[in-house]
C-alpha cells in the first residue's frame, strides 16, 4: 500500500477558521459558484497556511475565490491543502502591474487625489517600512508611493488597484523595467511596483482584518496538490469533522491504490484549467 505522508497534506477545515488576506474578486466569484455548483466536485483544493505551528487559524495563499464561492454556497466545512511556512518548496513573489490606456497625465493626477497617498520622485529602488510602490513612467520618471503608516499600506494599496483597475486597464508582469514593455501597449501609462513582501508581514495583515488586493502577490508552493475531484457531498455530509477527514483519508487512500495519483516533478503546463 502507498502511504499518503509524502504527497500534499490535505485536510477538510471549517470554513470559520480560514481568513483570506487578498480581497476575492466578485466578477470571478459568481460564475465560479454555479461551475463548482454545477460539477458537484472542488477540483483543486485552496492553499493555506497556519498562523503557528499551535494555532487552528488558517490563512489562504491561494484561493479566495473558491473558499468564498463555497462560503456562499452555505457548506460549513472545506478540502484544502495546508502548506507549511517552513518548506523549501513554499516561496512568495510580488507582481507588478503594467498599466495602459490611460495617460501618463491622467494616471498621476488620480493617483495624487488618494487619501493618504505620499508621491514624490526618487533615484533609489530600495523599500522602505511604508513604502507602497514605485512606479515607473513610460518617460522613464520614477516616483515612490508611501503611505503615513506601515499598518496602512494593504488599504492604500487597494485603493490604487482599485483606481486604475477601474480608470484603466493593467496586466500582470515579473518585469522591473519598463523599457522592455515599449510598443507592447495601447497607450502605455506606468509599471507599478510592488515590494515584496514577508509571508510574516501577510500573517498580520490578515490577523488585523486586512486585505491586499487580488493579483498582487503570487504565492508558490511545491508540490501541489491539483484535479483531486473532491465531491461535495462529502463537504456537507450531515457527519461530524472527524468523519468527514476520515472519509477524505480513505478518499485519497482509495486513489493511491488504483494509482490515480501521479507526482510530476519537472514544470509541468496544465492547458485545461
Amino acid at each position: 500500500m502507498t502511504t499518503i505522508q509524502r504527497y500534499p497534506h490535505l485536510e477538510i477545515l471549517p470554513l470559520s477558521k480560514i481568513c483570506l488576506h487578498e480581497h476575492h474578486d466578485p466578477q470571478r466569484t459568481q460564475p465560479l459558484k454555479e461551475r463548482i455548483a454545477a460539477a458537484g466536485k472542488l477540483y483543486n483544493p485552496p492553499l493555506v497556511i497556519p498562523f503557528s505551528p499551535k494555532d487552528d487559524q488558517y490563512m489562504v495563499l491561494d484561493g479566495a475565490n473558491r473558499v468564498t464561492s463555497l462560503a456562499e454556497l452555505g457548506y460549513e466545512h472545506i478540502l484544502v491543502q495546508i502548506v507549511d511556512p517552513n518548506s523549501p518548496g513554499v516561496g512568495l513573489q510580488t507582481w507588478n502591474h503594467v498599466i495602459w490606456n490611460i495617460s501618463q497625465a491622467d494616471l498621476t493626477a488620480e493617483i495624487q487625489r488618494i487619501p493618504g497617498i505620499r508621491m514624490f520622485d526618487t533615484i533609489s529602488l530600495e523599500f522602505g517600512p511604508t513604502d507602497l510602490a514605485l512606479i515607473q513612467f513610460a518617460d522613464n520618471g520614477i516616483y515612490r508611493l508611501t503611505a503615513a503608516t506601515a499598518e496602512e499600506r494593504s488599504d492604500r494599496i487597494t485603493d490604487l488597484v482599485n483606481m486604475y483597475g477601474s480608470l484603466a486597464r493593467f496586466d500582470r508582469t515579473m518585469i522591473e523595467d519598463i523599457r522592455n514593455l515599449e510598443g507592447l501597449y495601447n497607450q502605455l501609462a506606468g509599471l507599478m511596483i510592488y515590494p515584496q513582501f514577508k509571508i510574516e508581514e501577510i500573517l498580520t495583515f490578515c490577523r488585523d482584518d486586512r486585505f491586499l488586493p487580488a493579483g498582487v502577490t503570487r504565492f508558490i508552493v511545491s508540490p501541489r496538490a491539483l484535479r483531486v475531484n473532491y465531491p461535495l457531498e462529502n463537504l456537507a455530509a450531515d457527519i461530524s469533522l472527524e468523519e468527514k477527514r476520515q472519509a477524505l483519508h480513505a478518499f485519497i487512500q482509495d486513489r493511491l491504490d488504483r494509482k490515480g495519483v501521479r507526482i510530476y516533478t519537472e514544470t509541468t503546463v496544465l492547458y485545461d484549467e
